[in-house]
């Protein structure tokens, strides 16, 4: 099987009924000699943060020297970004091949996300790993990633409102989905600090046996670099740390991986503390407060915003930025199954100028919509381009010094690919 056909017979499979616990992936899994069992992993859930810590502590523990693998969702442009060893996606040849075996040996027919999750299990095994960073897709109790034995960590980011249709309607019910990644005898990293759902989290670490360490204050920031989209930050002990991320998330997220390496360093894995933190400031995560180069010093920052929270903290990043000062054009596009209400509350004041466009998704928010929703709340001027080919483009041609593409990681991956043919 090629690399065209095995992404067409997965995409096939993005109509697949989810199945409510874990029997079908366990199933898929052992028919291809279960590669999970034995894999040494950190496991990661969170509402937010969890992908760019992820891809921060993969970059750190790879910095210190180990051979790493991470397999993180969604993907912006390729399925193969889903799947990366020592910080390269797969190759199309290895994932073709994966696909090719599970298509064989399926019990029964398995969702996107449950056979991209076993190959990413293959690839590891065949590249022997030292370390696996594996992030959630949905949840964590019936998350397909969740057939994972014995981690050697687990980390639950944060916990806020997405995906109630699945996870519940209160942040109590949300972090028990969360914690269900928790497993015994494996450390519990903890980022939440709301006491409503800490008290669940910490409730279900005693129930298993799993030791809890809370969330760790988030580095001092010293310096911020708005036109390389990094900032410069400081340990509790005084260590100097570049974080490559903008905001105050990102901080928060940086000292949550200083805490997982103190929890990984002696737990079947050894490295260089220093190193690893070098390594960290090495992370590239697109589409989170990304600061992108256009033509004649112009800036444009990509943000998949997708949720409340998400949107809260690209918004406190933007009004702090010089960026918001600049008269700016945003684009912005959502999806119908978000709170795109509440999405809208958020963005409108951020600027006077917006496109109202759709994201290149089956699920996209009618861009009319959109618009009528910012121009209530009181955006200035609201232009409404269905096509986000159009959308951006005209975010490109436009004369202020910055603007914004933001609301779903599948417009901004669409905006960053676009963006990145303009001549900077």
């Amino acid at each position: 099987m090629e690399f065209a056909e095995a992404k067409a017979w997965l995409d096939g499979r993005q109509e697949t009924r989810w199945k409510l616990g874990l029997t079908r992936m366990e199933a898929v899994l052992a028919a291809v000699g279960d590669p999970h069992v034995g894999l040494p992993a950190v496991h990661v859930a969170g509402t937010n943060g969890k992908g760019s810590f992820c891809a921060m502590l993969e970059a750190a523990l790879r910095g210190a020297g180990l051979k790493t693998g991470l397999t993180t969702s969604p993907h912006l442009h390729t399925p193969l970004e889903r799947i990366r060893v020592d910080g390269k996606p797969v190759s199309g040849a290895d994932f073709a091949r994966h696909l090719a075996r599970l298509k064989r040996t399926e019990p029964e027919e398995a969702t996107y996300f449950e056979l991209v999750t076993a190959a990413a299990f293959m690839q590891f095994r065949q590249e022997r790993v030292d370390v696996a960073v594996v992030e959630t897709g949905l949840g964590g109790a019936l998350d397909a990633t969740n057939v994972l034995p014995e981690p050697l960590l687990t980390v639950v980011t944060s916990i806020a409102y997405d995906h109630q249709q699945h996870l519940g309607d209160t942040l109590e019910l949300i972090a028990g989905e969360k914690a269900g990644i928790l497993k015994p005898g494996a450390p519990f990293l903890c980022g939440e600090d709301d006491p409503a759902p800490l008290r669940v989290l910490a409730a279900r670490a005693r129930k298993v046996g799993a030791r809890m360490r809370g969330a760790p204050a988030p580095l001092a920031r010293l310096r911020e670099d708005w036109e390389r989209g990094t900032q410069e930050a400081a340990t509790v002990g005084g260590t100097r740390v570049r974080v490559p991320l903008l905001g105050d998330a990102a901080l928060k997220n940086a000292a949550l991986v200083v805490a997982a390496l103190e929890e990984l360093n002696g737990r079947r894995l050894s490295f260089d503390r220093a190193a690893a933190l070098k390594g960290l400031s090495t992370a590239v995560w697109p589409c989170r407060f990304q600061v992108l180069p256009l033509g004649g010093g112009r800036r444009v920052v990509l943000d998949g915003a997708h949720n409340e929270a998400a949107m809260t903290a690209f918004a406190d990043t933007w009004s702090r930025s010089p960026f918001s000062g600049q008269d700016p054009l945003i684009v912005m596009g959502v999806l119908a199954d978000k709170d795109w209400e509440r999405l809208a509350d958020l963005a409108a004041p951020l600027a006077g100028r917006f496109i109202a466009t759709a994201p290149p998704s089956p699920r996209a928010l009618d861009a009319g919509r959109l618009a009528e929703a910012l121009r209530r709340r009181g955006a200035r001027e609201v232009r409404v381009e269905p096509n986000p080919v159009a959308a951006v483009a005209a975010l490109a041609e436009d004369s202020a010094p910055a603007g914004a593409v933001v609301g779903s990681f599948y417009l901004a991956g669409f905006a960053l690919g676009e963006l990145s043919r303009v001549p900077a």
